[in-house]
Formats: C-alpha cells, structure tokens, sequence
C-alpha cells in the first residue's frame, strides 16, 4: 500500500511539475527575468519555508544536530542545482528547444537515477532490477529525443542560418551542464539521507521526513537565481516593467507557478520515501518523464502543433507513447 501511494504522489508531483511553467505564457509586459525572479522568491523561499515550517517545525533543531558536512553537502548541491537553472535558459537560448531541452532532459532523467544507484547501491547495477531501471532511463532519453525531433520539424520549413561551429560546440557545453547540474535535487536527497533520518528521529513523520532537505536546498538555489535575474534587470534597466498596470496579475501568476513547482518537489519527496529503498532512484525518472508528458500535453492543449506536418505529429505520438511504456519499465523495476 505504500508504495501505491508513492507512486500515486509521484503522478500528482509530475503533473503539477510539467504544469508550472503555463502561467509564465499568460504574463504581459514582463521578460523573462521579472518573471523568474518573482517566481524564485515566491516558490524557492516565501512558500518553501512555508511548508517547511508547516510540516518540519523544528527544522533547525534537526539541521544543528546533523554533522556539519552534510548541511555543506547540501549547501553546495543547491548552490549547484541554481547554476543549473540559469544554464538552462542560457541553454535555450543558444541551442532551441528541439536541441536543447533533450539534451538537459534526458541528463537530468538518467543522472538523477543512475548516480544514487551507483553511488548506495552498486552491486545492485548488474542485477535484474538495476539493468530493467537502466533499460527504462535509455528509453526515457529515446523518447525525449524523439519528441524533441518532432518539435523540430513540426515547422514547414527550418528557418535559414546555421550556428558556426564555435557557437555549437559552446551551446553544446553550457545544455550538457545544465543537465548535469539540474539532476541535483535528486542527487542532493540521495547524499541528505543523515537529515532524513535525524528528521524521522526528530518525530516527523515518515512521510515528510524527506523533504527536510528542500529549505535549505532551495534557499540556496534562490539566491543564485535571484541574483542572475536582478543582474539582467539591473543591467537591462528593466525594474520599472515590475511597475506596469498588470502587475497585480503577473504576480497572482508567478506566484501560482511557484505553488505548483515547490509543491511538486515536496510531493515528490514524500513519494521518494513511500517507495522505499529504491525511493530516490526510481521516483526520479518517473517524475522527471511524467513532467516532460504532462508538458507535451499542455502544448498540444495550446494548440502549438496545430498545422504542423503528419510526420511531425506522428514522431511526437511515438515519442510519448514511448515515454508511457518508459514509465511503465521504472515502475516494474521497484517490484523486482
């Protein structure tokens, strides 16, 4: 029964974490930074500490009686996951979507498993349930690309200029460690077990015990993302565009972006816990593919593929279809 719920609140996680960005679409007159910072604050401080104070009272008590080493572990890999975060839009920018995001994607999928995996259980990688979780994150990876094949093509014609080498090779390196980087959430849970635990000891219950790591994990992300947002505005000379009439509804939508990102992770992380031992390397891929699904969905519900090409429209098909039986292997892979 518990791992049926785990999995039940990782499908709520992945779809409320394949869901936030929509609101960023619906904001006018902003550029993306007002809207990042705003989003930071809100979802990676103001409502983090919020469910943190909320479920984990005594959380400072827990984080004093840990080793020091491991509030530093921690420390650094949320310091780690908000470089990822900027590389990521600096990624986007430089490679596209269609290049880009499988690229992030798939990084973030199967080394978000993989590492915990190698890193707790390695005698298990050549076992039945290591090679079934690692053919499942190869199919994950193949499904992405292949959406992302599909969203390259779903444009009549590809627009003209080629990237110089140079500028590929750059793009190249900044999409391969936003991957990196941003897989660190789960990473950053696996190497936090000792506040997990002294959380449990603490008397919080097990179902909360393993989001004790996101307080201090996101704070510190929030203030890298926080800081390359204010730059840009700074540098841009763009703080008055917080001041434009829409601004009451621009900030109800970051703010709903944030309640949706920061909640996925939280449910993500009680999920990691009701799946048991294997909780940080199989419940990640399964959130990670089921966001990338979900966000599919919303685009298609946009109606971004509408007009595009059969064969586009067929090579997404397959590429979600592919996913579906790709979460459907991970899952299998916790029964073994």
């Amino acid at each position: 029964m518990p791992i049926l719920l785990g999995f039940l609140l990782v499908l709520i996680a992945g779809f409320f974490q394949g869901s936030f960005v929509l609101p960023m679409t619906l904001t006018k007159r902003w550029k993306w930074e007002h809207t990042w910072a705003a989003f930071s604050l809100f979802g990676m401080l103001v409502f983090n500490w919020i469910l943190t104070f909320l479920f984990i009272p005594n959380i400072f008590s827990i984080y004093s009686s840990v080793p020091a080493r491991d509030i530093v572990i921690l420390i650094l890999f949320g310091a780690g996951w908000g470089v990822g975060a900027v590389l990521f839009g600096l990624a986007m920018d430089r490679l596209g979507m269609a290049l880009g995001y499988p690229i992030i994607m798939g990084l973030i999928a199967s080394l978000g498993a993989l590492i915990p995996l190698i890193v707790f259980f390695p005698e298990s990688l050549l076992a039945a349930r290591g090679l079934v979780l690692i053919a499942g994150t190869a199919l994950v990876i193949l499904g992405i690309v292949l959406c992302s094949v599909a969203g390259s093509r779903k444009e009549p014609a590809a627009e003209s200029g080629a990237a110089s080498s140079g500028s590929f090779a750059a793009g190249l390196t900044v999409a391969i460690l936003a991957g990196v980087l941003s897989c660190f959430p789960n990473v950053g849970m696996a190497f936090g077990a000792n506040v997990i635990e002294q959380a449990k000891a603490a008397g919080v219950p097990d179902t909360f015990a393993g989001n004790a790591v996101w307080a201090l994990f996101f704070t510190t992300g929030f203030i890298v993302n926080f800081c390359y947002c204010l730059f840009l505005i700074v540098s841009r000379r763009s703080f008055k565009d917080y001041f434009v009439p829409e601004k009451t509804g621009n900030l109800g939508l970051s703010a709903l972006m944030a309640v949706m990102w920061i909640g996925s992770f939280y449910l993500y992380g009680m999920s990691a816990v009701k799946l048991g031992q294997w909780g940080v390397v199989v419940g990640w891929p399964l959130f990670i593919t089921l966001s990338i699904l979900v966000g599919n969905l919303w685009g298609l519900w946009r109606g971004e593929w509408k007009g595009a090409p059969r064969f586009a429209r067929s090579l997404l098909n397959r590429g979600l279809i592919l996913l579906l039986v790709a979460v459907i292997i991970v899952a299998v892979s916790n029964a073994l």
